[in-house]
């Protein structure tokens, strides 16, 4: 269960993401079927768990010397990279599109998490 919502969360987040980038105006186009936003989703959590802990070791030094900043680049290059190469109707038009998407969808994400999960986790204790 606690997978499912961790899924729907992420796929809200994501959503909200693309939503208020276009709003900015911002090349980036969300998807209008719900299907692609949940198959996105996963798709982008599987890439977060199998690759992006590779890249964030080989950076590591990197990252050291820039405080930070190439670990923030390595996210937006892999939003933009899982974006462009999945045949689903979002679209994420240059790299700073995708720097934004990253940086909001983490935030977004960690608030959702924040505010259902936690909710849960008392729910559980009772």
């Amino acid at each position: 269960m606690r997978f499912v919502v961790k899924w729907v969360i992420f796929a809200v987040a994501l959503y909200l993401t693309f939503w208020s980038g276009q709003r900015l105006g911002l090349e980036m186009e969300p998807s209008p079927h719900w299907q692609d936003v949940a198959v996105m989703s996963l798709l982008l959590g599987l890439v977060n768990a199998l690759v992006r802990p590779l890249i964030r070791l080989t950076l590591l030094p990197l990252n050291c010397l820039t405080l930070g900043l190439a670990g923030l680049i390595a996210n937006a290059l892999l939003l933009w990279i899982v974006f462009a190469v999945a045949p689903f109707g979002f679209r994420v038009g240059n790299f700073w599109a995708a720097l934004y998407g990253s940086l909001v969808l983490g935030i977004v994400h960690a608030l959702l998490s924040g505010l259902f999960l936690d909710e849960e986790e008392r729910r559980r204790r009772r």
